[in-house]
């Protein structure tokens, strides 16, 4: 028998923590849900849902989820690399996908690391699904009668904060619940 070696080449993190509070979760819930019946939100990889504008970093009741987003970032960064370079979130966002709402394939091309903290999930719609990057992996058809790695599904939870690079792809089926889901998406830039 031979000795066979495996190597990974160009991997792609993402990480996950759980950072529920209930008393902040509702906060931020109520907040989105008065946003929503106020303005008639933006248009950009939704449908049939809402996105407020990318402006809810300054808001007074996101201030403890930005800290412990930048921290969380921070032991990211020194887990990495021994740059320290600063980190700002310039752009945040809440989402309110009723029953038929979803995102479909997108990227975020204003950050380094984008997010998601998720506030409110109906049974059986809490997957975040990703796609490879790779362009020519879609053209390795016999790869794909062996096995199916095109797409990863991510299950959530209500208060987790997921991060993951922002140049990769990603998308969330239209929720089939008729109870809204509800989450806060961000990018974060580094000050290189």
């Amino acid at each position: 028998m031979f000795k066979i070696k495996q190597g990974d080449i160009f991997p792609t993190s993402f990480y996950t923590a759980n950072i529920f509070e209930y008393d902040e979760n509702e906060k931020y819930k109520n907040f989105l849900i008065d946003l929503s019946k106020k303005t008639s939100g933006k248009v950009r990889s939704n449908r049939g849902g809402w996105q407020s504008d990318t402006d809810l970093w300054n808001q007074e009741v996101f201030k403890s989820l930005l800290e412990k987003t930048t921290s969380i970032t921070q032991s990211i960064i020194e887990n990495i690399s021994t740059n320290k370079p600063k980190q700002v979130i310039r752009s945040m966002w809440g989402n309110i996908n009723p029953k038929g709402g979803g995102n479909f394939t997108h990227v975020h091309p204003s950050g380094w690391m984008s997010g998601v903290y998720y506030i409110q999930l109906p049974k059986d719609n809490n997957v975040i699904t990703f796609e490879d990057p790779r362009p020519a992996r879609m053209m390795d058809f016999q790869r794909s009668c062996l096995v199916s790695d095109e797409y990863f599904s991510h299950h959530v939870e209500v208060g987790d904060l997921i991060l993951f690079p922002s140049w990769l792809p990603h998308f969330v089926l239209p929720n089939t619940s008729d109870e809204n889901r509800i989450s806060i998406s961000f990018n974060i830039e580094l000050l290189v």
